[in-house]
């Protein structure tokens, strides 16, 4: 009851605090309700005070920009071209004088009118050069040059206002900058800038919705670059010259990859997996289009540095954070461009047996990073490629032998390091297991004589065998019994019927051998468990 009156009493002092705070009246209910009215959201006149002085004061400052900003771009016949461009200066020179004038009265729309003056600013700078038959200022790298001194002062400014509404305003006037500029190695150049202030504004002021957008605008101008700029009335096609693209392109994906590293513990998980995602997809996308526009008979070069570049990433989050979210995306597009690589490189059908023996650098680096997403993953890639090759290729020894050794090995590697992964089923083993057991036969029956096959069958029921006495591992005999299995029926539909009577004789001698032996081998494992003395009990 103690404990109960102190909460009590806490409750009251926190209320009282609440309401001398809010300005309501104690004591009469009728006034308290009354002044509730007023200041609590929802209420009638807090709405109508709302609209009133907010949102209308916000319609109208936007209003005016517009107007001004159309004002700026009015081509007036009979003046210079110089007279729009002040007329935004003096234009800009009032919205700050008004957000000074109403800082403490209208703190709102101060703001506002403050952030509309470095919009025009940047426009009427714009209009000195751009939009204009007779520009005010006639050298292109002059009025790019007055623009870069504009974005910079807008920048600090954010960053003195800590207003991220306002960097954000600036990293769209710097990439749009970018566009309107048409020049290759200047546009690429400060997109390249840009991303970077923007991680940089991250890293001081936490701002990682701004990491998102200037990547979504970074890879977006990127592509738009390389299909000829037609924003800007350029002809839609693919450029002529890759420039520097790709060395741009790499900087890009590093300054977003770092990014992820700077802060981790101050983001939600959503947060990492949308950055590490956008950025490996965007810059997967940009590399996709640079190998269709130039390095369509070199593309496995490319795709390898990607990939050599994704996984070196997904390493750098391993050891910098164990971060399983970055990590596991970046590995899984770095094992998409080592595939792309492949098919580039190999001719049908090997490549589908390299791409098995990339399933098994899957599951070892996966084993590494402790990445349970890239181990299920790679049971869907591993199925999923096998069934294509199935399918669509001719049976080729090699690459069956390469799916039936690549699942024997990874199968291991998951028992050996299940600790690792805290795997607590074994379906995913069982299942490269399972696929062993169909593949080998399926493969010794392309690679050797028809008369053969069911003794190349045999010989790899009697390794699984050996493989379960020397590993003390169950499984391997389920696999031999299916083999042999297997064998029984090939032998009395296949061989029965279609071998001349040489080779059928040597069959079921060699089959009848075989089921002997086994049948002698579980018949002392029979004895020896029944003879073993039972262990003693605690007492």
């Amino acid at each position: 009851m103690r404990a109960l009156e102190d909460k009590v009493r806490q409750l009251e002092t926190r209320l009282s605090c609440l309401e001398n705070y809010v300005g309501v009246p104690t004591g009469e209910p009728g006034l308290a309700a009354e002044a509730l009215q007023e200041v609590l959201p929802g209420g009638a006149a807090n709405l109508e005070s709302q609209i009133g002085e907010l949102w209308m004061s916000r319609v109208g400052v936007v209003a005016l920009i517009v107007g001004l900003g159309f004002l700026v771009t009015y081509p007036f016949a009979t003046l210079p071209s110089l007279v729009p461009c002040l007329i935004g200066y003096v234009a800009v020179v009032a919205f700050f004088g008004m957000a000074q004038f109403w800082k403490k009265s209208l703190p709102d729309t101060s703001r506002l009118l403050f952030s509309g003056a470095l919009f025009l600013l940047y426009f009427a700078t714009l209009r000195l050069h751009f939009f204009s038959p007779h520009p005010a200022v006639g050298s292109r790298g002059v009025a790019l040059g007055l623009l870069l001194v504009v974005l910079v002062g807008q920048g600090v400014v954010a960053y003195r206002r800590a207003s991220q509404l306002t960097a954000a305003m600036v990293l769209v006037l710097s990439f749009v900058t970018s566009v309107v500029s048409d020049t290759p190695n200047f546009s690429l150049a400060l997109t390249v800038v840009s991303a970077g202030v923007a991680v940089w504004y991250y890293r001081r002021l936490n701002w990682w919705q701004l990491t998102l957008v200037a990547m979504g605008l970074t890879y977006g101008f990127h592509l738009l670059w390389l299909v000829n700029n037609p924003l800007v009335g350029n002809r839609f096609h693919g450029v002529g010259d890759p420039q520097f693209n790709l060395a741009f392109l790499a900087m890009e994906g590093v300054i977003f990859a770092l990014a992820g590293l700077l802060r981790p513990e101050a983001e939600p998980a959503f947060v990492r997996i949308l950055r590490a995602g956008g950025n490996s997809a965007g810059a997967m996308l940009v590399g996709l289009v640079n190998v269709q526009l130039f390095h369509a008979g070199a593309a496995y070069g490319l795709f390898l540095g990607m990939a050599i570049a994704f996984l070196g990433i997904a390493i750098g989050y391993w050891q910098h954070q164990r971060g399983q979210y970055g990590t596991a995306i970046y590995a899984c597009f770095g094992y998409m461009a080592l595939s792309a690589a492949i098919f580039s490189w190999f001719p049908a059908p090997d490549y589908y047996g390299w791409l098995a023996w990339q399933s098994l650098l899957v599951a070892a680096t996966a084993v590494w990073f402790r990445s349970k997403i890239i181990v299920v993953a790679n049971v869907f890639i591993y199925g999923g490629i096998y069934v294509i090759y199935f399918i669509m290729a001719p049976a080729n020894g090699w690459v069956n032998l390469s799916f039936a050794l690549v699942a024997l090995l990874i199968a291991r590697i998951l028992n050996w390091r299940q600790e690792l992964l805290e795997l607590r089923t074994e379906i995913m083993r069982n299942f490269y297991l399972a696929a062993a057991t169909i593949i080998i036969p399926y493969g010794l029956y392309h690679m050797v004589a028809p008369s053969l096959v069911s003794v190349a069958w045999l010989g790899a029921a009697a390794v699984y065998f050996l493989a379960s006495l020397l590993l003390s591992n169950r499984k391997y005999r389920l696999m031999a019994m299916a083999t042999v299995l297997a064998t029984i029926v090939y032998v009395f539909i296949v061989d029965l019927s279609h071998l001349e009577p040489a080779y059928r004789i040597i069959s079921f001698l060699v089959l009848g051998v075989v089921l002997l032996v086994i049948s002698v081998f579980y018949a002392r494992q029979r004895r020896r468990l029944r003879e073993k003395p039972p262990e003693p009990t605690a007492p």
